[in-house]
């Protein structure tokens, strides 16, 4: 009878145990800059605002969303030491600095763990090209960004297009722009220059004089860098009377944009590649205007994209049935995709690193933000 009594004991012991693991908890280390250069593209409020909701509407048997999060300091070393911090703790998928030189090694550092790094704003091609089977980016590689701007832009009537590259960002502000021209030129338009520029330049008057120089006016100006650099850019370019298109990337999705350029005329021309269309009082706007009214400090777009990242893990999570990292990822890129905050549907099915989505170019009109375009390019030589 005692021998019966005991393995009822372990019998009812493992069953718990069993049920535990069932309804594990879904842990996301996110490495964010809450201060520094990259502050106001952190997704991290999106993340908090998406994981609690998704908290409350649980089941008893579903995971429970557990986010770790600290300021990287906008610092890529930082990053990979939270990183590590994050994966002893137990997490399955982690994040830092959207950049290479941070989430490369903590990708390489994850594999040990069988963890994912989930990184839901970057967009550098490196990420793609480096092989890591565990590294998944929440938004469309840089070549399609900027394949989506010259299409926007030439249809908009821009026939020649002077560049402007910087290697602080790696190929995020030096390629970007140059993939650009790439695609602007096969359309059938024509890159008049090329200059070069540094992050954190508030007197652009060397390069305003190297473009007026140009034998031929160019009808756009190309830069991928971020606030305040390019709001000041297209301050400094009207005052000096140039009237032409500036086009750029997703970092000009900041809405201190507006204001750093002041004038609401100046931003008539100007136009961008990004993640979702916000402004225009669509479904973003509708779960940003929410998160913001429960109390979260949103920036904009980017926390669209980590909301997507927290509800597709979760919805992964309850998909597989276990939060166990492999079968976890596996999930992430099952066929048929899930639904998302920044597209109706979002899938890792095909491209495996990052998702098939549309890429919304957006511009102004009377100083408010309309959608120019919202398909996806289909000459993107730079992925071939």
């Amino acid at each position: 009878m005692e021998k019966i009594l005991l393995g009822a004991a372990v019998l009812t012991a493992g069953l718990l145990q069993a049920g535990h693991a069932g309804a594990a908890d879904l842990k996301i280390g996110l490495a964010v800059a809450m201060t520094g250069a990259y502050a106001p593209y952190s997704e991290a409020e999106g993340a908090r605002c998406m994981a609690d909701r998704l908290n409350k509407a649980a089941g008893a048997n579903d995971p429970k969303v557990e986010l770790m999060i600290e300021d990287n300091r906008s610092d890529p070393q930082l990053s990979v030491s939270l990183g590590q911090k994050f994966l002893d703790a137990g997490a399955q998928i982690i994040t830092g600095v959207p950049f290479p030189d941070a989430l490369i090694p903590m990708a390489q550092t994850a594999q040990s763990y069988g963890a994912t790094v989930f990184s839901a704003p970057n967009t550098q091609l490196e990420m793609q090209q480096a092989g890591l089977d565990n590294f998944i980016a929440g938004a469309v590689p840089d070549p399609i960004n900027a394949a989506a701007t010259a299409n926007a832009l030439y249809g908009k009537g821009a026939r020649t297009v002077a560049l402007m590259v910087s290697p602080d960002a790696g190929s995020y502000s030096e390629k970007l722009p140059e993939w650009f021209g790439e695609v602007f030129e096969h359309l059938g338009g024509k890159v008049v220059g090329k200059f070069n520029y540094s992050y954190g330049t508030t007197d652009w008057s060397p390069q305003i004089a190297s473009i007026k120089a140009l034998p031929q006016k160019p009808d756009a100006i190309h830069i991928c860098a971020v606030l305040p650099d390019v709001g000041i850019l297209i301050r400094q370019l009207r005052a000096n009377g140039y009237d032409g298109w500036v086009a750029g990337c997703d970092a000009f999705d900041d809405k201190s944009l507006e204001g750093t350029v002041g004038d609401p005329k100046s931003l008539e021309k100007v136009m961008f590649a990004t993640h979702g269309a916000t402004g225009v009082d669509g479904p973003i706007d509708k779960f940003l205007a929410q998160c913001k009214a429960d109390g979260y400090k949103i920036n904009g777009i980017f926390d669209a994209l980590g909301a997507d990242m927290v509800q597709i893990s979760y919805e992964a999570a309850k998909k597989a049935g276990t939060v166990d990292p492999a079968a976890l990822r596996e999930a992430i890129r099952a066929p048929g995709g899930y639904p998302g905050t920044t597209a109706p549907t979002i899938s890792f099915a095909e491209k495996k690193g990052y998702p098939v989505k549309a890429v919304p170019v957006m511009g102004f009109a009377d100083g408010k933000r309309v959608l120019i375009t919202d398909t996806p390019p289909t000459f993107v030589p730079a992925l071939n």
